[in-house]
This record gives C-alpha cells, structure tokens and sequence, in this order.
C-alpha cells in the first residue's frame, strides 16, 4: 500500500485509513484467490505476495507499521529521524511473504529464510522449465526448496542499496551476512516528527547480530574477534559483489536513438523523473 490511502469504505478499522486499506487490500487479494478457485485453477497456479519496501515514517499514520524492526541505534546514538523507508534499517525493507499453491506448499508451514524479492525471476523460470539466459548473471536464486520442500536458507549473503536518505543513492551500503547486517551509512531521513538526523559514514560498519537484536540497538563490539571476523567477511563480500557488477552484462544501445527513451525532466510527464 502507498499514500494517499483512498479506501471505498472507511471506519470499516480501529486503526483508521491504514487499517480501512488494509482490508479493502485483504478482500481484493480474496477476490483473486476466489476467481482462481471458480476457474478450477487453484492447483494449477501459485500465488505469492510480498512487499517492496517497508513503511514510510514521515506519513506517520498513513505509513504503516515497522512492528519489532525498530532501527534503535538511530534513535539512540544517531541523532533520532527515520530508522523505516529510504533508510538501511530493517524496517526500511525487511517484508513478510506469503504464497499459496495448494498440492504443492505445505499448508500452515512458516519459513525463517532469508530471501529476496531477486529470487523471484529464477524460482518462476525453474518452475516453468526455462533456462535462465547464459549471458548474464542474476543475484537471486532458485527457491523452490523452500516453498515446496521446508527447507531453510539462512547462510547468505544479500546487499542493500541506498535509497534516498543519506549516502550516494544505490551504493551498497548494507550488507546481510547470515544474521548478522553491516550498515555503513546511517541518518538522512525524517520521521513523523520531521526529524531528521544527520547522515553519518561509518567505517568501518556498524555491524548487528540481527538473531539476538532484531531492533538493531547495540552493535557489536569492534575490538573483539567476532567483530573483526564478520567485518573480514563483509568486505570480502563487497569486493566480490563489485567485481561481479564490473564484469558483468551491460547494454550497448544507444537510447539517444530513440525519443520515448531519452532521459528527461518535464514534471508533467509519467515517465520523467527529476533529481537536483
């Protein structure tokens, strides 16, 4: 869901607006899986919901809830501001998932893994038999053992770009080794409140066991072995996600040559988007 929130029906919630579209949100997806069924394809067809991105602070009410992901080193040591979206706290992207294939996903079944909307792509292509283009190389991976068969994926690594808040937008920023999440920047977006705290640098990272502190409130101590082992880990892991970036696929057209794709800042056009 995304601000304006306009529900077709309102006081339906004790949670005002955002409880109303969350609703209307519950009984349009009921609808789908309803149609599914009436077509006899609810066998035949998997469905599976996820978010983007997590709530965003400055709409206060309207914005959703961040739940246990707090980002509380923000608050207490980083000036306060937002620790939710834009941001590379938890809260900023980590989003339940569901999905639904009766004879296929255990019913009830509830999975800890660590997964990415990047697996998407390769689950969906594994699934329909399709090989995965061979001149390329894809961050996610193929996760239907853990839809089909209960397996757990927690041993991996994921990045995290900036998104707006503070840094250089899509920097890898955040890395997320296993449980535990190095975060190099911090600050730079406001809250409900419109506090914003400052944008700060830190290297090397803050670095959160993210098992036993899910809020993100104390970072692990930097002079102790643990530390300085995860830290080894985390840079290598940079160094290799970059050097896959540089190596990788990258597009040789040129867009100039066609009108409806050249880059443009007119805020009256859909497709523009102005910065600066």
């Amino acid at each position: 869901m995304h601000t304006p929130l306009t529900p077709n029906k309102t006081h339906t919630s004790r949670n005002g607006v955002y409880g109303d579209t969350v609703r209307e949100l519950d009984d349009v997806i009921g609808k789908i899986v309803k149609s599914v069924k009436d077509a006899g394809k609810e066998r035949d067809t998997l469905i599976w919901f996820m978010g983007d991105n997590g709530p965003w602070a400055v709409k206060c009410e309207y914005g959703g809830s961040q739940g246990p992901y707090l980002g509380s080193w923000q608050h207490e040591k980083g000036g306060g501001g937002s620790s939710a979206k834009k941001t590379l706290w938890e809260g900023g992207h980590r989003e339940p998932s569901f999905a639904y294939w009766p004879g296929h996903i255990p019913a009830g079944h509830v999975s800890n893994s660590l997964l990415s909307t990047l697996d998407v792509f390769p689950t969906i292509a594994s699934l329909a038999r399709v090989a995965m283009p061979t001149d390329r190389r894809f961050d996610g991976i193929d996760v239907t053992d853990v839809l089909f068969n209960e397996t757990e994926i927690r041993d991996r690594v994921l990045f995290h770009p900036n998104s707006g808040a503070s840094g250089i937008i899509g920097q890898l920023d955040a890395v997320r080794l296993g449980n535990y999440k190095a975060i190099y920047q911090t600050g730079g977006e406001p809250d409900c409140g419109g506090t914003t705290g400052p944008s700060k640098r830190h290297d090397p990272p803050l670095i959160f066991d993210l098992l036993q502190d899910p809020s993100e409130k104390t970072p692990l101590d930097q002079d102790t072995a643990a530390y300085k082992a995860l830290y080894f880990g985390v840079e290598s892991a940079l160094e290799y996600i970059k050097e896959d970036i540089r190596g990788d696929n990258t597009s040789i057209a040129d867009y100039s040559l066609d009108p409806s794709a050249k880059p443009c800042c007119n805020a009256n056009h859909v497709a523009c988007r102005c910065y600066g």
